[in-house]
């Protein structure tokens, strides 16, 4: 499967179609706004999105079945996917936890590569996601305040302070949002796992 790019009349349309149900559907217009702005900005094609999205979960459900009863658990993973390339990030207490994943993620009928970058080790404690997500939010902000890049076409995941990087992009612009990540104080280690147009 090869990238897929959104044309410009496919992705106003879906997201003047998004905005006009979400005013339909009454007290939603927020949620559904962010959503259509998300899907209009997004270099993928609408239907790529979409995967996207049910890949993950289908994937979470995969890993934890009573998703989202479960809680007090060794194993602390997090499935993020763009355009059909699936990372894996966290932490599981054994080699056998790890394996099953990788055949769960692996034997999805949309993945077409799966980087695993889960740790052998227990999982992390509450003030460390806590500072992931502060990361998180900084890294964006950063990428936004820029002006450089487009935020909106990099997704950010953070894991034990070390910062993913996924999405469409040129080479020049991977270059640059590296730059800017790295520039971020509390960031370890920048990792690409972008695709190139």
């Amino acid at each position: 499967m090869t990238p897929t790019r959104c044309t410009p009349l496919k992705s106003v349309s879906l997201g003047l179609m998004l905005l006009a149900g979400s005013i339909l559907a009454g007290g939603c217009v927020p949620t559904v706004s962010l959503l259509a702005i998300d899907v209009v900005r997004d270099e993928r094609e609408p239907r790529a999105y979409w995967q996207d999205n049910k890949a993950e979960m289908d994937i979470r459900l995969s890993i934890y079945p009573n998703w989202p009863l479960t809680t007090g658990s060794d194993t602390n993973v997090s499935v993020t996917i763009w355009n059909a390339v699936v990372l894996l990030t966290g932490e599981v207490p054994d080699q056998q936890t790890i394996d099953r994943i990788l055949d769960s993620a692996k034997s999805h009928h949309y993945t077409r590569q799966v980087v695993n970058r889960i740790e052998l080790a227990g999982r992390t404690n509450m003030a460390n996601r806590i500072n992931d997500s502060w990361l998180t939010g900084r890294v964006k902000t950063a990428l936004v305040v820029s002006g450089t890049v487009d935020a909106t076409r990099v997704k950010v995941v953070t894991e034990r302070a070390n910062v993913y990087l996924m999405g469409l992009v040129t080479s020049d612009e991977a270059t640059e949002a590296v730059r800017i990540v790295r520039s971020v104080a509390g960031v370890v280690r920048v990792i690409k796992v972008f695709e190139y147009i």
